[in-house]
């Protein structure tokens, strides 16, 4: 399964209202002005598994989140969206 580098909680800054941000690691394109630098490395951060979907679906049941974001990294290179997938559709479940 794929790498994170970071959950933000409680975040402000990845979309409207407030968010639980999910920063998967490694990305391909590189960006010149890329703000997560550090996470374009594919093998950067910890293990996304099913403990990460258990503390993400438990931070978006707090009653101020309004929703989650994925970013990156880049969350749609092909080794990041079987972990896409997986978490999607375990929120849907939810």
């Amino acid at each position: 399964m794929a790498n994170y580098s970071k959950i933000d909680h409680l975040s402000i800054a990845n979309g409207p209202g407030v968010r639980v941000a999910l920063f998967l690691s490694g990305c391909r394109i590189h960006c010149k002005e890329c703000f997560n630098q550090e996470a374009q490395d594919f093998n950067s951060g910890k293990e996304f598994n099913e403990s990460t979907i258990k503390e993400l679906i438990e931070s978006l049941h707090r009653p101020n989140v309004q929703g989650i974001t994925i970013l990156g990294g880049e969350p749609l290179e092909p080794e990041n969206q079987p972990a896409v997938l997986t978490l999607t559709n375990a929120l849907r479940k939810e």
